[in-house]
């Protein structure tokens, strides 16, 4: 009868055993949800970022939603204890690019905040919003300084180096004016490959469309045709301008579109002609430069 009921307590510590170390496996893994970020993550777990980097091999801060993490080392089936932090932990500085589909009544849910403090935070009189644009969400938030976006680096591409600092004559800013508003009228006309018309436009096509309506006659080339001749580069573009991008569907010069000012350019891509934002990481990690065709004065 003892030696039945040792082996029942020891059965019973067993399952106990079993079932704490599930628990604890359990719990040495995160999954994220959307709004996480490491020092989030790191914080609500009292743990250092530079542990949850090292236990889950990530070189960047960057996450996903969906993506399970390692909170918790594990040894042995024993828990590791985390180093601590080298230094006091900071207040996490945050900053949102805005993606389609948001609005700030979205942000501010996404981060818990209010939809006022983002306006405050932000300078804005209005809750319009832009693809592309970066928000301060807290009021200690750290947006770099500088326009990158405007001086970018022009590759080797065999070209002359030569940048112009002048403004078309006024006959050229009337062709442009022109093009911009024949380039708005189009918009929301489907991607053709190899299209030039209303029907169907490519990238290149559409230059070519817009600026013919324009008044501007121009031959009909590819984006890398366009930016190796005939154009000169820009320091300071206005509306009217071409911009051009490298390594989007293939190596090199590859993507162009007509800048509209305030960071916005005007394009054929693969969802038809639509109006995007020079600034989002996209395209602003594969900014060319802004050029202008040589025969605009």
């Amino acid at each position: 009868m003892q030696k039945s009921k040792k082996w029942r307590i020891l059965a019973l510590s067993t399952i106990a055993t079993s079932f704490f170390a599930l628990q604890t496996a359990e719990a040495a893994t995160y999954t994220v949800q959307k709004g996480d970020t490491l020092s989030k993550i790191a914080q609500n777990h009292q743990v250092s970022i530079q542990d949850l980097k090292k236990w889950n091999n990530l070189s960047k801060d960057t996450i996903y939603v969906a993506q399970k993490l390692e909170i918790t080392k594990l040894a042995n089936g024993e828990a590791v204890k985390p180093s601590k932090p080298t230094t006091p932990a900071q207040p996490t500085i945050v900053a949102h690019t805005v993606i389609k589909g948001d609005t700030l009544s979205k942000i501010a849910k996404q981060y818990n905040v209010t939809l006022n403090d983002i306006k405050k935070w932000n300078g804005l009189e209005k809750d319009i919003i832009y693809i592309g644009q970066v928000l301060k969400i807290s009021p200690v938030a750290v947006i770099p300084e500088g326009d990158t976006i405007h001086n970018p680096v022009t590759p080797d591409t065999g070209t002359s180096s030569t940048e112009t600092t002048k403004d078309p004559t006024a006959n050229g800013q009337a062709i442009y004016k022109k093009v911009v508003e024949t380039a708005n009228k189009i918009v929301g006309t489907p991607y053709l490959y190899g299209g030039n018309t209303p029907e169907g436009l490519d990238c290149s096509g559409f230059i070519f469309y817009a600026f013919n309506q324009g008044g501007l006659k121009i031959g009909r080339d590819s984006s890398e045709g366009y930016y190796a001749s005939s154009t000169t580069q820009v320091k300071n573009p206005i509306a009217g301008d071409l911009v051009f991008f490298e390594n989007t569907y293939k190596e090199g010069i590859s993507h162009m579109g007509i800048y509209l000012g305030n960071n916005k350019f005007i394009h054929a891509g693969t969802e038809g002609v639509e109006i995007s934002d020079v600034t989002y990481s996209y395209w602003s990690s594969r900014l060319v430069a802004y050029k202008r065709f040589d025969i605009v004065k």
